[in-house]
C-alpha cells in the first residue's frame, strides 16, 4: 500500500508543461513507454519490466524528495523543517524518470541522457551528490524503495570518473547504458567573426556539421 502511495505521490507533483504537451501531441498523455525500451531497461539493469508504470520527463529532484518523504513521513499540508537541505529550491532534475511497484518493493529509475553532447565529470558528480542525499549512498535510506540509475547516449562516455558517485549508481563498478539513436548529420550555428573564426560576441555566424 505504501509503495503505491509513493507513485501516487510522485504523479502529484510531476507538473512540468512539456510533459502534458508532448503527451498531447503524440496522444499518449500518460507517457506510456513503449515495449522496446522497456525492454532495453530490463536487460541494462536486470530487471522485470511491468505494463503498468509512472514515467515523466524533466523530474525536479525536489519533488522526488518530497514525494519519499511524504510517503514515509506523512503530513500533507505539514510544515517541514529543511535543516539538511534537501529541497534546493532549485530546477535541477533527471531527464527521465520510471518508478513501478513489484509486491513490496518500489523501483526508481533514474535516466540522465544525452544526444549530441556529452556529460561532465562536473555536471554528474553534482548529480551524484544529489542522488546520495536522497536515497543514501547505499541506496538504502528509504525501506523498499530501490533507486537505479542509467546513462542514455549514442556511445558510451569514456571520461566519466565515477569514483565519488554512490554505489548503486554502479553496480559491478560499471553505470548501466542504453545506447540513444541519434541521426548521423545534424547541423550547428554558431556567432563568428567576419573570418569564421568561432567567436561568441561576433557580428556574423555560420553553421557546420556537428
Amino acid at each position: 500500500m505504501r509503495m503505491k502511495q509513493l507513485i501516487d505521490n510522485l504523479c502529484s507533483f510531476n507538473s512540468k508543461e512539456r510533459f502534458f504537451l508532448i503527451g498531447h501531441a503524440l496522444g499518449n498523455k500518460d507517457f506510456t513507454l513503449s515495449h522496446v525500451f522497456k525492454k532495453e531497461i530490463a536487460n541494462a539493469l536486470r530487471l522485470d519490466m511491468p505494463d503498468s508504470l509512472f514515467a515523466a520527463m524533466d523530474y525536479h529532484l525536489d519533488w522526488l524528495y518530497a514525494s519519499l518523504h511524504l510517503t514515509f513521513n506523512g503530513g500533507e499540508c505539514q510544515i517541514f523543517p529543511n535543516s539538511d537541505r534537501l529541497v534546493k529550491a532549485q530546477q535541477e532534475d533527471i531527464d527521465l524518470i520510471i518508478a513501478f511497484a513489484e509486491d513490496t518493493t518500489c523501483h526508481i529509475i533514474l535516466v540522465e541522457a544525452k544526444g549530441v553532447t556529452g556529460w561532465t565529470n562536473k555536471q554528474m558528480n553534482s548529480k551524484a551528490t544529489r542522488f546520495a542525499e536522497i536515497f543514501g549512498s547505499d541506496g538504502k535510506r528509504w525501506p523498499s524503495v530501490n533507486p537505479h540509475f542509467l546513462l542514455l547516449s549514442p556511445r558510451r562516455s569514456k571520461h566519466l570518473d565515477m569514483s565519488k558517485w554512490p554505489s548503486w549508481m554502479t553496480p559491478n563498478g560499471k553505470v548501466p547504458w542504453i545506447e540513444l539513436p541519434v541521426p548521423p548529420k545534424l547541423r550547428k550555428v554558431a556567432r563568428c567573426g567576419p573570418n569564421a573564426v568561432p567567436d561568441r560576441n561576433g557580428l556574423f555566424w555560420t553553421t557546420s556539421w556537428r
